[in-house]
């Protein structure tokens, strides 16, 4: 047992953070809704915030920029194997370039533990202008 411990304070058998979207294209000043999917590691852990960035890449300038964080604050235990779903939900700015071959979107999720173990998750997304008559893929 206090082997697993140490293990997962080196980040060998941690919680794992998975956000989960329904879809990939969102449109314009569209509202993302999803869940933050968390799975217990090999032993209880102590979860101390989940941060989500939405990064937008711009390839041609070789930049990205964070245009806004959702932080999610608590003291709550993940035990071992223990599944915990947190609802998910990010309004994404009318004023935000459409995704191209140029520029595109991720999400890219922290979940930080006590000792300073970090999980993490990226997940891309596509804007689109609502007007477009682009077909949603789906994820």
């Amino acid at each position: 047992m206090l082997l697993r411990k140490y293990l997962s304070q080196l980040g060998i058998g941690k919680a794992i953070i998975d956000l989960k979207l329904p879809k990939v294209m969102y449109g314009l000043g569209e509202r993302v809704t999803g869940e933050f999917f968390i799975i217990g590691g090999i032993c209880e852990q102590k979860i101390k915030r989940l941060e989500c960035d939405l990064v937008q890449i711009d390839k041609m300038n070789n930049t990205q920029q964070i245009i806004d964080t959702t932080t999610i604050l608590t003291t709550k235990f993940i035990e071992e194997e223990q599944e915990i779903r947190i609802p998910f939900s990010f309004q994404l700015p009318v004023s935000a370039a459409v995704s191209s071959e140029h520029i595109s979107y991720r999400f890219n999720t922290r979940l930080f533990f006590d000792k300073g173990v970090i999980s993490e998750d990226q997940d891309i997304i596509q804007v689109v202008d609502q007007n477009s008559n682009e077909i949603d893929v789906g994820q």
